[in-house]
Protein backbone atom coordinates (compact mmCIF):
# COMPACT_ATOMS: atom_id res chain seq x y z
CA UNK A 1 0.00 0.00 0.00
CA UNK A 2 1.80 3.02 -1.24
CA UNK A 3 2.03 6.15 0.83
CA UNK A 4 0.18 8.51 -1.24
CA UNK A 5 -2.75 5.95 -0.72
CA UNK A 6 -2.52 5.88 2.92
CA UNK A 7 -6.09 5.74 4.53
CA UNK A 8 -5.89 3.40 7.08
CA UNK A 9 -7.96 3.03 9.46
CA UNK A 10 -6.74 0.36 12.10
CA UNK A 11 -3.04 -0.16 13.33
CA UNK A 12 -2.47 -3.19 11.73
CA UNK A 13 -2.77 -1.36 8.11
CA UNK A 14 0.18 0.89 8.89
CA UNK A 15 2.08 -2.04 10.50
CA UNK A 16 1.73 -3.32 6.50
CA UNK A 17 2.98 0.11 5.15
CA UNK A 18 6.10 -0.06 7.37
CA UNK A 19 6.74 -3.98 6.60
CA UNK A 20 7.48 -2.97 3.10
CA UNK A 21 8.81 -0.25 3.26
CA UNK A 22 11.54 -1.63 5.63
CA UNK A 23 11.83 -4.70 3.00
CA UNK A 24 12.12 -1.63 0.33
CA UNK A 25 14.90 -0.10 2.37
CA UNK A 26 16.34 -3.30 3.26
CA UNK A 27 16.68 -4.33 -0.29
CA UNK A 28 18.04 -0.60 -1.31
CA UNK A 29 21.24 0.09 0.81
CA UNK A 30 23.33 2.64 0.03
CA UNK A 31 26.66 3.64 1.30
CA UNK A 32 27.70 6.85 3.51
CA UNK A 33 27.92 9.82 1.78
CA UNK A 34 26.22 8.21 -1.22
CA UNK A 35 22.24 7.98 0.10
CA UNK A 36 21.05 9.75 -2.98
CA UNK A 37 18.18 7.16 -3.72
CA UNK A 38 17.03 6.86 -0.21
CA UNK A 39 17.05 10.60 0.00
CA UNK A 40 14.87 11.11 -3.00
CA UNK A 41 12.23 7.97 -1.74
CA UNK A 42 12.17 9.46 1.10
CA UNK A 43 11.35 13.17 0.18
CA UNK A 44 8.52 11.69 -2.10
CA UNK A 45 7.04 9.56 0.75
CA UNK A 46 6.90 12.54 2.96
CA UNK A 47 5.48 14.95 0.12
CA UNK A 48 2.59 11.80 -0.22
CA UNK A 49 2.04 12.71 3.89
CA UNK A 50 2.11 16.73 3.60
CA UNK A 51 5.06 17.28 4.92
CA UNK A 52 7.25 19.70 4.39
CA UNK A 53 11.01 18.91 3.92
CA UNK A 54 13.25 21.59 4.50
CA UNK A 55 15.69 23.48 2.63
CA UNK A 56 19.30 22.05 3.71
CA UNK A 57 21.51 22.17 0.86
CA UNK A 58 22.70 18.90 2.12
CA UNK A 59 23.45 16.41 -0.82
CA UNK A 60 22.17 13.24 1.28
CA UNK A 61 19.72 12.84 3.78
CA UNK A 62 17.08 15.31 4.88
CA UNK A 63 15.45 17.28 7.49
CA UNK A 64 11.30 17.77 7.55
CA UNK A 65 8.97 19.19 10.02
CA UNK A 66 5.82 18.88 11.11
CA UNK A 67 4.05 21.99 12.10
CA UNK A 68 1.84 21.45 15.26
CA UNK A 69 -1.69 23.59 15.41
CA UNK A 70 -0.81 24.50 18.77
CA UNK A 71 2.47 26.72 20.43
CA UNK A 72 5.08 24.87 21.93
CA UNK A 73 9.06 23.93 21.72
CA UNK A 74 10.38 22.07 18.75
CA UNK A 75 12.08 18.82 19.53
CA UNK A 76 13.46 16.42 16.86
CA UNK A 77 13.50 12.77 16.04
CA UNK A 78 16.49 11.05 14.37
CA UNK A 79 17.32 8.32 12.38
CA UNK A 80 20.14 7.19 10.31
CA UNK A 81 19.72 5.89 6.83
CA UNK A 82 23.18 4.57 5.84
CA UNK A 83 24.55 1.02 5.30
CA UNK A 84 27.72 -1.13 5.63
CA UNK A 85 29.73 -2.64 3.46
CA UNK A 86 29.10 -5.94 3.99
CA UNK A 87 27.70 -8.95 1.66
CA UNK A 88 24.36 -10.27 2.67
CA UNK A 89 24.06 -13.74 2.66
CA UNK A 90 20.40 -13.80 4.36
CA UNK A 91 18.55 -15.21 1.06
CA UNK A 92 15.41 -13.14 2.19
CA UNK A 93 12.95 -12.52 -0.15
CA UNK A 94 13.69 -8.79 0.39
CA UNK A 95 17.98 -9.38 0.35
CA UNK A 96 20.10 -6.96 -0.60
CA UNK A 97 20.19 -5.88 -4.51
CA UNK A 98 23.39 -4.03 -4.15
CA UNK A 99 26.11 -6.31 -4.28
CA UNK A 100 28.53 -6.03 -0.79
CA UNK A 101 26.19 -3.23 0.51
CA UNK A 102 23.40 -4.10 2.90
CA UNK A 103 21.44 -2.64 6.07
CA UNK A 104 23.26 -4.76 8.87
CA UNK A 105 22.88 -2.68 11.40
CA UNK A 106 18.93 -1.24 11.83
CA UNK A 107 18.94 1.73 10.00
CA UNK A 108 16.68 -0.01 7.77
CA UNK A 109 14.07 -0.14 10.80
CA UNK A 110 15.06 2.98 12.18
CA UNK A 111 13.91 4.87 8.96
CA UNK A 112 10.80 2.72 8.81
CA UNK A 113 10.19 3.59 12.37
CA UNK A 114 10.58 7.40 11.88
CA UNK A 115 8.58 7.38 8.96
CA UNK A 116 5.76 5.74 10.82
CA UNK A 117 5.95 7.94 13.88
CA UNK A 118 6.44 10.82 10.91
CA UNK A 119 2.59 9.90 9.90
CA UNK A 120 1.03 9.44 13.24
CA UNK A 121 2.27 12.96 14.04
CA UNK A 122 1.21 14.68 10.55
CA UNK A 123 -2.36 13.04 11.27
CA UNK A 124 -2.56 14.25 15.06
CA UNK A 125 -1.09 18.00 14.68
CA UNK A 126 -4.12 19.71 15.56
CA UNK A 127 -3.16 18.48 19.04
CA UNK A 128 0.71 18.50 18.64
CA UNK A 129 1.78 21.70 20.62
CA UNK A 130 5.15 23.13 18.87
CA UNK A 131 6.79 21.21 15.82
CA UNK A 132 8.45 17.74 15.40
CA UNK A 133 11.61 17.81 12.90
CA UNK A 134 12.62 14.49 11.72
CA UNK A 135 16.45 14.02 11.22
CA UNK A 136 16.80 11.83 8.14
CA UNK A 137 20.66 11.43 8.65
CA UNK A 138 23.29 10.39 6.18
CA UNK A 139 26.70 8.94 6.92
CA UNK A 140 26.20 7.70 10.74
CA UNK A 141 28.26 4.94 9.89
CA UNK A 142 31.33 7.14 9.33
CA UNK A 143 30.66 9.46 11.73
CA UNK A 144 30.56 12.71 9.39
CA UNK A 145 26.88 12.94 8.87
CA UNK A 146 25.50 14.03 12.08
CA UNK A 147 28.35 17.18 11.53
CA UNK A 148 26.81 18.29 8.18
CA UNK A 149 23.13 18.25 10.12
CA UNK A 150 24.28 20.14 12.57
CA UNK A 151 26.12 22.45 10.22
CA UNK A 152 22.91 22.89 7.96
CA UNK A 153 22.03 25.45 10.76
CA UNK A 154 18.01 23.53 10.65
CA UNK A 155 18.10 22.06 14.17
CA UNK A 156 19.37 25.57 16.39
CA UNK A 157 15.91 25.86 17.73
CA UNK A 158 15.23 21.96 18.45
CA UNK A 159 14.93 21.63 22.50
CA UNK A 160 15.43 18.25 22.31
CA UNK A 161 16.24 15.19 20.01
CA UNK A 162 15.11 11.44 19.97
CA UNK A 163 16.87 8.75 18.51
CA UNK A 164 16.76 5.15 19.14
CA UNK A 165 18.47 1.49 18.08
CA UNK A 166 17.30 -2.13 17.86
CA UNK A 167 18.81 -5.06 19.37
CA UNK A 168 17.16 -8.60 18.04
CA UNK A 169 17.94 -10.29 21.12
CA UNK A 170 15.88 -8.20 23.07
CA UNK A 171 11.99 -8.48 23.46
CA UNK A 172 10.22 -5.58 22.51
Amino acid sequence: MPWSNIMWQKPQDLQEILTQDYRYLHQHPELSFQETETTAWLIAQLGALGIEVLDTGLSNGLVAIIRGDQAGKSVALRADIDALPVREETALPYASVAQGVMHACGHDFHTSALLGAATLLQQNRANLKGSVKLVFQPAEELSGGAVLVLDAGVLSDVSEIYGLHVMPMIPS
